[in-house]
Formats: structure tokens, C-alpha cells, sequence
């Protein structure tokens, strides 16, 4: 038998572990530290403020609900008190039975707005080019629509 056994080595560090003086500090951990779920529930939040709809639990799973086929409250609940534990959504208890209403936070916003910039500039567009692309996009579906059509 060999005296090289390594079964009692130390294990290697875990895949989560950074180090602390780690340069990143424009939010980017904290969007890849985040769940798909959980930033699903940012967006949703986001999403149910603009369209002037509660943000109750209820509010959010049906917004979610356009997303995944399924979304139970002991599925959300925890992901928001994450989210909530994070800094990026703040809870308050609201007026009919006491129920729970979301919103972002500074910290919350911020996030989703730096997620916008960094895929706008990876898809190259601007502000102004965000309407442009979808005018191509349009133009460039019923184009395909008319070489089909022509093709039959």
C-alpha cells in the first residue's frame, strides 16, 4: 500500500469564496450573486411599479407567473426576504389585512439599471437606438413574412 494517500489533504476553497480586496465594485458580483429567481423578483417589483400594480405577494406571482408556469409563496417569500437581507428591496406592511408590499431600493434600482447599460452596450445601442432596433426588428420580421409568403 502507498504512504501517498491523499484522502487527508484539506479539501480545495469553496467556489463562492472571493477575496476580500477583490476589484469589483460596480455591482457585478452583486448581479451573479443573485438567483435567476431573485432577479426575476427585482424585475417583477420593477415591472408591477411601473404598470401601477400591488406589489403584495399575490401582485408578484402573478407578474412572475408570465415567466414560470408555476410560482408558489413558499417559493417567493424566501427569495424576497434574500433580496430584502441584501439591501436591494424593502418591505413595509400594508394596510388591507396587514399585507406585505415591495419596492426597490436605491441599491435594487441601481442594480437593475447597470444590468440595462451593460447589455445595451453589449448589443451596442443607445437610448435613442432602442426604438430604432425595434423598428428594424419589424421591419426586418415582415420581410421575412413577405420571402416566405413569395416563396410558396
Amino acid at each position: 500500500m502507498h504512504d501517498d494517500d491523499s484522502r487527508d489533504l484539506e479539501p480545495p476553497a469553496r467556489a463562492d469564496a472571493s477575496l476580500p480586496d477583490d476589484p469589483i465594485t460596480d455591482g457585478r458580483r452583486a448581479w451573479v450573486d443573485l438567483t435567476g429567481f431573485q432577479r426575476d423578483c427585482l424585475e417583477a417589483i420593477a415591472r408591477c411599479k411601473r404598470d401601477d400594480r400591488p406589489r403584495s405577494p399575490a401582485g408578484l406571482i402573478a407578474t412572475l407567473e408570465r415567466r414560470y408556469p408555476t410560482v408558489s409563496r413558499a417559493r417567493l417569500e424566501p427569495n424576497l426576504r434574500a433580496l430584502v437581507a441584501r439591501g436591494l428591496v424593502a418591505r413595509r406592511e400594508g394596510l388591507p389585512a396587514r399585507l406585505p408590499a415591495y419596492r426597490l431600493t436605491g441599491a435594487g434600482h441601481a442594480l437593475l439599471i447597470q444590468r440595462a447599460e451593460r447589455l445595451a452596450t453589449l448589443c451596442e445601442l443607445r437610448r435613442g437606438d432602442i426604438d430604432t432596433a425595434d423598428e428594424e426588428a419589424d421591419r426586418g420580421e415582415r420581410a421575412d413574412r413577405t420571402e416566405r409568403r413569395d416563396e410558396r
